[in-house]
């Protein structure tokens, strides 16, 4: 059967959180029909002017017999209060907003559909709803009409769109609106903030025009709405013409710090790179998910690199996506990029650090091979062939390969079939370097993949690409000069230096995303017991001397990633050391990179250095006065301190916006009294409107080690509500396999306990992941000691 367009036309109840909806599809219906339908009230439907019979069974609304063009279904809805997947309710002080999440399998929830990405259809909407809201959706307003209190949007028709980017927002809006070349472009928020806007506004105007420049197309639609909801369970969500973000992730106010406004300028660019790749072309099935969220992180951080070159985002990048993806893979119980799906609870869960940064950084590392303008020129033969249509990853080589003149699909699917990476080591033989690959992991490993490995190789002024695709090869040097591989950080693989090529190595002048990698490879090499403490140790003191924005953010989260494992006197001495005195060096700084390190020294010296927090949490009293960067710090010392609990109460009770929430449900999770944070916990999964930030606690609960000892009951006592919550979405999975690992530390007979007393398939990876980090954990401790 195939759907060739939905006229949904909504009946809402604004305020009483319900719905009635007749639908009319049109299409090939051959000898019957089977729809996606969850949750979902059918009242009668009809197929060419005649009755049919219907059976709702395993979430699916079977239909026969059903022969001819069209289907028409009556059906109702509820507008939920707890999930953030499908249709629900948003509050906010004073009012709510009605808005919907379809991706990955929401839609089924709000209309009966085939939910399916490659099964595209034109979308034609229309809205009867109280006459004192708004309505917003993908497409611009063809025609509004009032009357009997009731307001009549009726939408202009959608292009050929997957049901998961359908989007349909209720409310008392307002907007700040733009115009880019003949695109009427928009911030939509909530009643007194649009002014807040501003920011983002002026950002998409100028990644419009460079996202046209590079994919060589022209933005698809008549209109972009970047929409701001109070109550969001991811950061953003690409729906074609109408993005949703949270509050937090696109509005700018004197709570946000330099560090969160870069934050939103690469959100926004993200999901604008969707509204090509992923919305005009998308994939076939959600086993190549990674290739939107891959495309869009890497081109996401390129393309804002375009507007901001003062912002070191490709730094950014290194560290936040390449580095931290590596992280996971390096677990045995990593996941390729590509996976085969068969079920709607495995999609959420590969939304993870591997479709994202992993793929990303593969793509990275494919563009530096072939060229940017080989890539680029691929990219849009990818998506000219494709508009309007869904596509797969070999349709995407087809092209890189068409416009390199090299094999691509070879090489991708060496990565792409593979979980994990290599390591790549070096030893100095004569005038020759021996370059080997063999697999990195945590734990033991038998394996003898060989992946292609696009190398670049630095020798003074020349540079020379190879692609390693055997165990070894040998490549000659003069001696008289550093010989490096991957000198920015572009391969994904991690390099270890025999002993005389490192010290030679770290006598020349490096980039700072090779020292930055250096201090990554070295964290990992410790915790796999490839090396011991004390070469740790050296390579830190090495970097020490450094003041590079990433190289300093970089040893940060080494020290923190230990800290939050080990009660290690050397490591937190040392920590203490540097952290103290790389503040003495930023803190009068006002250039914004500055301001972005400085932020994350308050943050991690509020963690480890107990003399600070003594000083830092008597700021509670003049909260408001304090700069954007110092906020969480004061907030985290407080917390720890158990000091001001009245004035964290309130805030949390009563936040100044979204950000603020965000900061102090981040920080109350490190209340060192295990009843005061139950208590935070209850008082916050009873309140509907703190729902879109609570998992922010839950992480910060994890890394918790005065709540190892509460945590593990009082998830098991409320594990179903959370995940009601965030059903469909990669959270879950995550805080799960966080737990597991962090607070799993020193409780494994609770970890028995908890795995063995639920079943929650959409994080059955996260939980095997969560085994294994807590096994490096324990590994680690057993090595250096907790003394």
């Amino acid at each position: 059967m195939t759907v060739e367009s939905y006229k949904l036309n909504f009946d809402v109840d604004f305020d009483g959180l319900r719905y009635s909806c007749k639908e009319i599809l049109t299409g090939q219906f051959g000898r019957g029909a089977e729809l996606d339908c969850e949750g979902l009230k059918i009242k009668d439907i009809t197929s060419g002017g005649v009755k049919v019979p219907f059976l709702l069974k395993d979430k699916k609304l079977v239909i026969e017999p059903a022969r001819g063009k069209d289907l028409t279904i009556d059906f109702s809805g509820e507008i939920s209060e707890q999930s953030l997947m499908g249709i629900h309710q948003s509050k906010y002080e004073g009012g709510h907003i009605i808005t919907t999440q379809m991706e990955p399998t929401g839609a089924r929830s709000v209309f009966p559909c085939v939910d399916n990405p490659a099964s595209k259809a034109i979308f034609k909407i229309e809205v009867l709803v109280n006459k004192e809201v708004e309505v917003v959706s993908n497409s611009p307003v063809k025609m509004r009409e009032v009357g009997g209190g009731k307001s009549h949007f009726v939408f202009e028709d959608t292009p050929k769109m997957s049901t998961y980017l359908l989007y349909l927002g209720i409310g008392s809006f307002e907007e700040l609106k733009g115009k880019y070349s003949s695109t009427e472009i928009s911030v939509v928020t909530t009643r007194g903030k649009s002014s807040q806007g501003e920011f983002a506004l002026t950002t998409l105007a100028e990644l419009l025009s460079e996202y046209e420049s590079y994919y060589g197309i022209r933005y698809p639609l008549g209109k972009l709405d970047l929409i701001a909801v109070p109550q969001f369970g991811a950061g953003a969500m690409e729906n074609w013409g109408a993005i949703t973000f949270r509050e937090s992730a696109i509005l700018v106010n004197r709570s946000v710090s330099f560090r969160f406004r870069k934050q939103i300028g690469y959100v926004i660019s993200h999901e604008l790179a969707h509204q090509w790749f992923g919305d005009l072309v998308t994939m076939k099935w959600w086993d190549d998910l990674w290739l939107n969220e891959s495309f869009a992180t890497f081109i996401g951080n390129k393309m804002l690199s375009k507007v901001h070159g003062d912002w070191r985002v490709m730094e950014d990048f290194l560290r936040e996506e390449t580095l931290s993806s590596m992280w996971k893979d390096g677990l045995l119980t990593t996941h390729p990029i590509r996976v085969a799906v068969t079920a709607p609870e495995e999609i959420a869960e590969i939304f993870d650090a591997i479709s994202y940064g992993k793929g990303a950084s593969i793509l990275r590392m494919i563009e530096q091979f072939l060229g940017e303008e080989s890539f680029r020129g691929g990219v849009s033969e990818y998506l000219k062939e494709h508009s309007y249509g869904s596509a797969s990853g070999e349709d995407l080589w087809t092209a890189l390969s068409h416009h390199s003149k090299r094999d691509v699909s070879g090489i991708m699917k060496s990565w792409l079939e593979k979980g994990g990476f290599p390591l790549i080591t070096m030893k100095k033989n004569g005038n020759k370097v021996k370059i080997s690959q063999a697999r990195f992991s945590y734990l033991d490993n038998t394996d003898d993949y060989l992946w292609q490995v696009p190398i670049l190789v630095s020798a003074g002024d020349r540079e020379k690409r190879i692609l390693l695709k055997d165990k070894e090869v040998e490549v000659e040097t003069d001696n008289s000069s550093a010989f490096l591989i991957n000198k920015n950080g572009e391969g994904y693989y991690r390099t270890m230096y025999d002993g005389e090529l490192l010290r030679t190595t770290l006598g020349y002048d490096l980039s700072p995303e090779f020292r930055m990698k250096l201090i990554d490879d070295y964290e990992n090499f410790l915790l796999a017991g490839k090396v011991d403490k004390s070469e740790f140790m050296n390579v830190m003191n090495y970097i020490r001397k450094y003041d590079e924005y990433s190289v300093v953010l970089k040893a940060i989260e080494a020290l923190i990633d230990f800290h939050m494992i080990l009660d290690n006197d050397d490591l937190l001495n040392f920590t203490i050391g540097y952290l103290r005195e790389k503040y003495e060096k930023f803190k009068g700084k006002e250039d914004e990179n500055s301001k972005v390190v400085l932020e994350s020294l308050l943050n991690a010296m509020a963690l480890t250095d107990r003399e600070f927090r003594g000083k830092q949490k008597l700021k509670l009293g003049n909260y408001v006065s304090l700069s954007a960067e110092e906020r969480q710090s004061v907030l985290t010392s407080s917390s720890i301190e158990g000091y001001g609990k009245e004035t964290i109460w309130e805030m949390v009770k009563r936040p100044e916006n979204d950000m603020e929430s965000l900061r102090v449900m981040t920080a109350i999770s490190h209340l060192n009294d295990g009843k005061d944070l139950i208590e935070f916990l209850d008082y916050s999964l009873s309140h509907s409107e703190l729902r879109g930030n609570i998992i922010y606690s839950l992480y910060g609960c994890t890394s918790n080690k005065g709540f190892r000892d509460y945590i593990w009951k009082w998830v098991e006592s409320n594990i179903q509500k959370i995940r009601e919550i965030y059903q469909g979405s990669s959270s879950v999975s995550t805080f799960i396999e966080n737990m597991i690992s962090f607070s799993g530390i020193g409780h494994r007979s609770e970890v028995d306990h908890f795995i063995n007393s639920f079943d929650i398939p959409e994080a059955s990876r996260a939980i095997k992941n969560g085994l294994e980090r807590l096994e490096v954990a324990e590994n680690l401790i057993k090595r250096i000691g907790n003394a």
